[in-house]
């Protein structure tokens, strides 16, 4: 039986820029110069740029704000692309289990930075161990590149 936690003495950790940014499973960029609002219109309008398509969002501050005393805003964007999607599964059937991608949007730093996340699909995509499915890897993390690239640039006022 799990015990009932009233309390939401919790918090957040903060990670360190060099810690969030050497990770092998994403990569990170942080902005200092745009809102939470901006960088989640930006990183949007951008995926439709590119032709991906947003399948879904989760809030992840909605979803744990009960288990924390104060959790910053924090929404996961779940990215897909038809054409990849069915390389993938022609590939191998079990990449379903991977995809879509994520991009993760959170404020950091007591809320003052904005840091914008994709899914570094050569990593994650890796354990399928099948040359076309790292083919498609490739080209899915060079395009989300290009989401980070340009977040800044179509910065949008709200």
């Amino acid at each position: 039986m799990m015990e009932n936690d009233k309390g939401k003495n919790k918090q957040v950790s903060q990670q360190n820029y060099s810690e969030s940014r050497n990770t092998t499973y994403c990569i990170t960029r942080r902005f200092g110069s745009i809102t939470f609002e901006e960088a989640v219109q930006n990183v949007k309008n951008n995926l439709e740029k590119l032709g991906l398509d947003l399948v879904g969002e989760f809030d992840v501050k909605q979803y744990l704000d009960s288990s924390f005393e104060k959790m910053p805003r924090h929404l996961i964007l779940m990215v897909c692309e038809i054409e990849t999607a069915s390389k993938l599964i022609a590939s191998d059937i079990q990449m379903s289990i991977l995809f879509p991608c994520h991009v993760t949007i959170k404020e950091v730093e007591d809320n003052s930075i904005i840091e914008v996340s994709i899914e570094n699909t050569d990593t994650t995509w890796s354990s399928s161990m099948k040359k076309d499915v790292m083919d498609v890897a490739k080209n899915t993390k060079n395009t989300l590149i290009k989401v980070l690239d340009n977040i800044e640039q179509l910065h949008v006022k709200l």
